[in-house]
């Protein structure tokens, strides 16, 4: 049994005392009513309620310190009594099937007032129950959150169900009671003088073992453990406004990126329908232009591959999915070698993971390019190299769209030989302006700037 998961059977009779304070990582509250002779180490026990139970140096290490705040809390006690949980023998929680789908740093009034708390709100998207004994919650500057503190390490989530884990700055604030379920939700509340951050902050469901799973990061990079890049990918998520929420656009994806967030009203235990178009109005239009080719880059030619790319940009004004969008070095389209755009890294300002903004740059690549890649959203190829395996000194670049029509093209003249000729310099072609045509005079030489 893990240490923290005997503090839940204290949290009635702490209560009764007045508001608990947590002990360090890993110590439970001393509420003993007898304790066995000698000093604290293996052997040695505590009694509570007329149950034995091993004290700290018998149950291993204590949790991981990842240098959080631990401000003083009074979490909620709940209306069901004492919950004893047991996973001592149970394998860890399966972190895999938990998405955080909604966060609430900055709600309207008070931040964490009786009548606006902070809340995260985390949903199971897999098949089976699954107990929440071993789920940790990691949030700046909230507390460490183990279920088992809060009183529901033996509650058990279905699939489709939602915990909403509340921050309330008093505890005179808490609802009653403060553990609850209301049909798919879990409800626990808890109060805490540290409030999440509004502008840069850093959202991690992680194991009693310390291993994180679903992550969220916003406004800012984050310090460790949050600056580890398997855990999120490209810049954080942009901030939401005061009193908007930030929501996961699906909860079955999860690209451990800010394409995966959009700002929203809040709904605590509900699940926002973000696709719903309720003006009935078709989606705007979008007009893409390819910008910048690299076809012949510094270096050796093995290397070319590791360098090559090319760059779109979406002139709006609406968002465009390049999720099935294809790049091919021929105007015919039935020319072998079109490749698929699977999403890489990076944000395009808008959702799916695929989806690029007014304003945004798509840089797409091959699976073997090691450039930079700026602020641009990265697409990747199904193989290698772009197009038919990479792109040649005079061969054209097509862009064409899920219902094949072409968006967008380079070199496609009446002369493919035609200056500028990138055989004679070791630099990209840029076109001189957005919206100007695939013609020899639209386009000249500059340094190669992905991303930028």
């Amino acid at each position: 049994m893990h240490p923290r998961h005997l503090l839940s059977p204290l949290l009635s009779f702490a209560t009764a005392c007045g508001a608990w304070t947590p002990q360090p990582a890993g110590v439970p509250t001393d509420t003993s009513t007898s304790s066995s002779s000698g000093s604290s180490g293996a052997g040695t026990s505590t009694t509570f309620e007329g149950t034995t139970w091993p004290n700290p140096t018998d149950w291993g290490a204590a949790p991981a310190d990842l240098g959080l705040p631990e401000p003083t809390s009074t979490f909620g006690t709940g209306s069901g009594g004492p919950v004893l949980t047991d996973t001592g023998g149970e394998p860890g929680i399966d972190l895999s099937v938990l998405r955080i789908t909604e966060v609430m740093a900055d709600p309207d009034g008070k931040d964490g007032g009786a009548a606006s708390p902070e809340f995260v709100e985390v949903t199971h998207v897999g098949d089976g129950p699954l107990t929440l004994g071993g789920l940790v919650v990691v949030a700046r500057s909230w507390p460490e959150l183990w279920m088992g503190d809060l009183g529901i390490g033996g509650e058990v989530l279905l699939p489709g169900e939602r915990l909403l884990l509340m921050r309330y700055a008093s505890p005179a604030d808490l609802p009653v009671p403060s553990i609850l379920r209301e049909g798919e939700v879990l409800r626990a509340a808890f109060a805490d003088s540290g409030g999440l951050r509004n502008d840069d902050g850093a959202i991690g469901l992680r194991d009693q073992d310390g291993k994180f799973g679903d992550t969220l990061l916003y406004g800012a990079a984050q310090p460790a453990p949050f600056d580890d890049p398997v855990l999120w990918s490209g810049p954080p998520a942009e901030v939401p406004g005061a009193g908007e929420s930030l929501c996961r656009v699906d909860p079955a994806a999860d690209s451990d990126s800010a394409a995966d967030w959009i700002a929203c009203a809040p709904s605590p235990g509900e699940l926002p329908n973000l696709g719903d178009d309720t003006t009935g109005d078709p989606p705007l239009p979008a007009t893409l232009a390819i910008v910048e080719v690299l076809s012949n880059p510094p270096g050796p030619a093995s290397l070319e591959k590791h360098a090559e790319f090319v760059e779109v940009v979406n002139l709006g004004p609406g968002n465009v999915d390049l999720a099935a969008f294809t790049l091919a070095d021929s105007v015919d389209p039935e020319a072998p070698g079109a490749d698929p755009l699977l999403y890489f890294s990076g944000d395009g300002g808008c959702a799916p993971s695929t989806c690029l903004a007014p304003g945004r740059k798509a840089l797409l690549v091959g699976s073997l390019y090691e450039g930079p890649v700026g602020d641009a959203l990265v697409l990747r190829t199904d193989d290698n190299a772009l197009a038919n395996a990479g792109l040649g000194n005079f061969e054209a670049v097509v862009l064409r769209d899920d219902l094949g029509e072409l968006r967008s093209s380079y070199r496609v003249w009446r002369d493919l030989l035609a200056a500028p000729d990138p055989a004679t310099q070791e630099a990209a072609l840029v076109r001189v302006a957005p919206e100007a045509p695939d013609a020899p005079e639209s386009w000249d030489f500059a340094a190669p700037s992905p991303g930028l």
